[in-house]
């Protein structure tokens, strides 16, 4: 499922060339991913809201192998956009469905660890597959490379079929009501915004030191491919750190988490224009993204089982919003005449308010919403 998302950004010349468009008409394909998925989150969470979560990830993972094998007979820049919108309605309900059932699955005391693991997979196909379908698509067509990404998808139908467990119990029924009462919780959203801001700012400052990097020596297309290495092993990293660290305490986990990418920001995107600079910024970052993104979910299952569907897919959807927001902050950067100061101008208060989120909830010691993890 980590292909999808990766795989056409080190492509967006050899797509553009081929449709005879520019590279930004591509790109404007890349952010229309983040929006289907922003948007498809919270409406799959309550339309399956009575539904087991074998039977929705099936069904999700064939609506993505649909979307990725229309996407590669795109013929012209708005056919590709709507097509790599309706491609990613699912990717965010996947992954928070995923999470969820990982979650049931796990000890109690390890389902960070547990969490940790599976979304090793985007780590891994960020780190391998990724730069695999890109070579695929630099000799033998773009179109060959989302057909590629559709066979995955096929693969992961099968493997839903096959390999996740029989004997799970049945689904809790719940009304849309009692899905959307988990949203009144000042808690939640709270949680949601301390998340963005991470997530926003990690993926600026990763896209913009990517940017740094090609102005100051365009990049080769291997080149390419081995910063989007980097950006897996980070996440791979940061994702067996958060796991642990979810599973000890999580609340004091994300405090450190959201410091250290205060910290990271502010040394980091100063040094820039550096080469080397910028390549530790693209690492430490991303283990920074890896790393809240299980924290964040671990403690959304605090709150009542009877809106767990609504409230992780709603975090999904903020985690694909950031990814919007970064890569567009960075995008107006570099567009500026004091590129560097202008990122820190964006990123600096985004990652102060995450602290301040942070410091308030620990703050105030408002004792968690306790309940029982859906068996569905």
């Amino acid at each position: 499922m980590g292909n999808a998302k990766f795989s056409i950004i080190p492509l967006v010349p050899t797509i553009a060339a081929d449709l005879q468009i520019s590279n930004q008409a591509v790109l404007d394909s890349v952010f229309a991913y983040f929006w289907g998925g922003f948007a498809g989150a919270p409406i799959l969470a309550l339309l399956f809201r009575n539904w087991n979560k074998p039977k929705i990830l099936a069904l999700l993972s064939l609506w993505c192998f649909l979307g990725n094998i229309l996407s590669s007979f795109a013929h012209n820049a708005e056919t590709l956009y709507w097509l790599r919108w309706f491609s990613s309605i699912p990717h965010a309900a996947f992954m928070a469905f995923a999470t969820l059932l990982i979650c049931e699955i796990a000890p109690p005391q390890k389902r960070g660890l547990y969490l940790g693991i599976i979304l090793l997979g985007i780590s891994l196909s960020t780190l391998f597959v990724v730069p695999f379908n890109t070579l695929i698509g630099m000799q033998h067509g773009w179109e060959i490379s989302f057909r590629f990404v559709a066979l995955l998808d096929l693969l992961i139908f099968i493997l839903v079929l096959d390999l996740l467990p029989k004997n799970l119990n049945p689904t809790i029924s719940t009304t849309i009501a009692q899905q959307l009462s988990g949203l009144k919780n000042p808690q939640v959203w709270q949680l949601y915004v301390l998340g963005l801001c991470i997530i926003t700012c990690a993926t600026a400052a990763w896209s913009f030191g990517i940017a740094t990097i090609n102005h100051a020596s365009p990049l080769n297309m291997p080149f390419k491919v081995t910063l989007l290495g980097i950006l897996g092993l980070g996440f791979i990293i940061g994702q067996i750190i958060g796991g642990l660290a979810a599973d000890k305490n999580v609340h004091a986990a994300i405090g450190i988490n959201t410091a250290y990418t205060l910290l990271v920001l502010s040394c980091l995107i100063a040094s820039l224009p550096n080469y080397h600079i910028g390549i530790m910024a693209i690492f430490l970052l991303s283990i920074s993204f890896a790393t809240i993104n299980i924290m964040m979910q671990i403690r959304l299952l605090d709150f009542p089982s009877t809106s767990l569907y609504l409230i992780m897919c709603c975090f999904n959807a903020c985690i694909q919003l950031g990814n919007f927001l970064g890569s567009w902050l960075s995008e107006v950067a570099q567009h500026s005449h004091q590129s560097t100061q202008t990122m820190m101008v964006y990123t600096l208060p985004l990652s102060l308010l995450a602290l301040f989120i942070w410091w308030y909830l620990d703050h105030q010691r408002i004792k968690k919403p306790q309940s029982k993890f859906p068996s569905s």
